[in-house]
């Protein structure tokens, strides 16, 4: 084993030690997740070359990350999320990624998912994660981003309200991440929805790239906890989603311009 697979391993034992009960309860298999992770890890450095700024300022305890979506066919933006969480943070952290149940329910990518620690979208399972000591990552823009046209790249679409129902319930801080260089990496072209129900999944992005993203520059950027209290009554949690995405829009148009290019 190399010295870099090593490192990674002790990484990931060590972010799993955080939990209490550990991440097994949903399907998350250390020995599987070492091995994916080794392959996210080279995409991370020689595909997608990742920049992180701002992961320093991570929080230690459960932690709510919400994040622009942008990758259209693989979720290539939370892989680099997870994989940045378990490389530059300190401690590294275990993130979960959470999943519309349709696509957790695929039999292949479903399990995948499950075994380097994703875990179905519902807010019981987000909930006992977050209880538990854990990191969870939800893309509350939800499908709608991936119909989002490459012309209308980067502008949110409306978030779902049921990640601040989470952090409220549990008490923990948001930190929102904005994901520069996934819209870029597969542009949609259609998305049509004959395929989408044969596939008996959400949405079926067709792009020119198919599977294969296009070698861009990630760039990932964390901004400063936000955190709210009180009870979750609708009008505070409208006023507290509107915040988030607010924040979240501001740290996608900064990454933005301060992008030099799209590759490098």
């Amino acid at each position: 084993m190399t010295a870099g697979a090593e490192d990674l391993r002790r990484r990931l034992a060590e972010a799993c030690l955080v939990e209490d009960p550990p991440p097994e309860r949903f399907g998350f298999e250390f020995a599987s997740a070492a091995r994916l992770l080794r392959f996210t890890a080279a995409v991370h450095r020689r595909w997608f070359r990742v920049e992180c700024h701002g992961i320093e300022t991570l929080p230690r305890g459960p932690t709510l990350l919400v994040a622009n979506h942008g990758s259209h066919v693989l979720s290539w933006d939370g892989a680099m999320i997870v994989t940045s969480c378990l490389l530059a943070a300190d401690p590294p952290r275990l993130v979960h990624g959470m999943a519309e149940h349709r696509l957790m329910e695929l039999p292949w990518l479903g399990g995948v998912a499950r075994r380097i620690g994703a875990a179905d979208g519902r807010r019981e399972t987000c909930l006992d994660i977050l209880r538990a000591g854990g990191v969870v990552l939800t893309f509350p823009e939800g499908t709608a981003a991936l119909r989002r046209r490459f012309r209308e790249r980067y502008r949110l679409s409306r978030l779902g309200y049921g990640f601040m129902h989470v952090a409220l319930a549990a008490g923990v801080p948001i930190v929102p991440v904005a994901v520069i260089g996934a819209e870029e990496e597969a542009p949609l072209v259609v998305n049509p929805g004959w395929l989408a129900r044969l596939l008996r999944t959400p949405v079926a992005p067709l792009t020119p790239t198919l599977v294969v993203p296009l070698p861009v520059k990630y760039r990932i950027h964390f901004g400063p906890s936000l955190h709210f209290q009180g009870a979750p009554s609708p009008e505070a949690v409208t006023r507290n989603v509107t915040e988030v995405q607010r924040v979240l829009q501001r740290l996608v148009d900064h990454g933005l311009a301060r992008r030099p290019h799209v590759f490098f």
